[in-house]
């Protein structure tokens, strides 16, 4: 575990100044300009901004923004941060990239007769992953093989308000009992201490008690299971509440057949928001939750990764079903794992790093309609990965049901205007249903 690293590459050295002018400015007499001039980024500012924020102003920090770095951790870790809603992601597709040399962390305090059957384990998972390649599966597919300790590179860029919160979510929330976790939340708080000494210290002493999801108690061989969505909650009705929204506002006459388009396309189509939609959505891969949870602005629950080594099905590609061999390889990296991941004698949490990417979860997750058909114009689209493809048109499929006025209209990029995609466009534009 040596490699894993955090680290800050820019922390913003103005931002001082600029979060302390947002401190005054609230409560002294002055430009914009004027206030900044007041604020030299000393100590002055630092106690100013200590204070405020005692006072629970926490807004005035979020001026101050970081570039970090995260360098050879495992996907355990990328999970876990990624799913910080307020900040900017880059992660390493392991849909294009070939990780078959990529290696993986082991975490600290194993035992050595632990630690070689843990490394035992994932050796021969980096294995399967490049016979299938071999047999002639596609990257995106032979990647269900590797383990959730596969080291991963990425990028975040974050303001301080949120840095502070992920820090104390890794020391003292739902990160804490995760080794790798833990130390990099040493390594950030270490670093961030060095510009605003005791401001997460502070937070941390009124961090709320937090209740941790149950861990699951064994580990199961599971089989291939197809994923699903369940609608749960949608507005009572969907086509009256849009109506009563856009009478509010007078931009869009929904009597006219054309005005779901306008709408949908519009620049700043507020009028979708105050409606709401909850799914579960069933059996999807662990790296197909990565997708969901890149989403920004939806609300996910997510069960604990060693969930889906416990329960132990898994996603099963058709180009992997098409080729005898590498699905007789596919099938059996997963029970070989599930045979190691109890052989280990490891606690559940360690246990984690076992799952595999194609070990399934079931997500809860709430968006609204502007985020919704943000949602299908990405993932509905052919060039969209197969499994969300499915799970997105099987939501589709759901919401015409319940409102098919409405939800007929919804689909990918293709249908509103030109694809997006340019050179990589599948030149395959789905027909438009605006002129029905």
């Amino acid at each position: 575990m040596e490699r894993s690293r955090a680290i800050i590459i820019n922390d913003n050295a103005e931002a001082l100044r600029a979060a302390a002018s947002a401190a005054r400015m609230s409560t002294q007499q002055g430009t914009a300009m004027e206030i900044y001039a007041k604020s030299l980024g000393d100590e002055k500012d630092l106690n100013l901004l200590n204070k405020v924020l005692s006072s629970g102003h926490k807004s005035v920090i979020e001026h101050q923004t970081f570039n970090i770095a995260f360098n050879d951790v495992s996907v355990l870790v990328e999970q876990f941060v990624i799913e910080c809603r307020l900040a900017s992601f880059t992660v390493k597709s392991r849909r294009y990239v070939d990780f078959g040399e990529a290696g993986w962390v082991c975490p600290d305090g194993l035992t050595d007769d632990q630690k070689s059957v843990y490394d035992a384990a994932m050796a021969a998972r980096f294995d399967d992953y490049k016979k299938l390649m071999e047999l002639g599966v596609p990257k995106e597919d032979a990647r269900f093989v590797l383990p959730y300790c596969l080291r991963s590179n990425f990028f975040m860029t974050v303001n301080a308000r949120e840095l502070i919160g992920l820090v104390c979510a890794m020391l003292y929330g739902r990160g804490k009992g995760f080794v790798e976790i833990e130390a990099l939340g040493r390594q950030l708080k270490e670093q961030f201490d060095r510009l605003y000494p005791g401001v997460i210290d502070k937070e941390a002493a009124r961090y709320p008690r937090y209740s941790p999801l149950p861990m699951p108690e064994a580990v199961a061989t599971g089989t291939d299971r197809t994923g699903d969505a369940v609608l749960l909650d949608a507005p009572r009705d969907t086509e009256g509440f849009l109506d009563a929204v856009c009478g509010f506002t007078g931009r869009f006459r929904t009597d006219d057949k054309r005005a779901y388009y306008q709408m949908f396309t519009d620049a700043r189509p507020r009028e979708l928001e105050p409606l709401h939609y909850t799914f579960k959505i069933e059996r999807v891969s662990l790296a197909c939750v990565t997708h969901f949870t890149r989403h920004r602005m939806l609300s996910l629950l997510v069960p604990p990764v060693a969930r889906a080594l416990a329960d132990g099905d898994y996603v099963l590609p058709e180009t992997v079903q098409a080729i005898p061999e590498a699905e007789a390889v596919y099938r059996r990296a997963f029970a070989a794992q599930a045979e190691a991941a109890r052989a280990s004698g490891l606690a559940m949490e360690m246990l984690s790093y076992f799952a595999l990417s194609g070990h399934q979860l079931d997500l809860l997750l709430s968006m609204n309609l502007r985020e919704l058909i943000h949602f299908m114009k990405l993932r509905s689209c052919r060039r969209a990965q197969w499994e969300i493809r499915g799970v997105a048109w099987r939501m589709l499929e759901l919401l015409k049901a319940d409102a098919p006025a409405v939800f007929s209209r919804v689909g990918p990029s293709c249908v509103y205007g030109p694809c997006p995609e340019g050179k990589m466009s599948c030149g395959k534009p789905y027909k438009t249903t605006w002129e029905e």
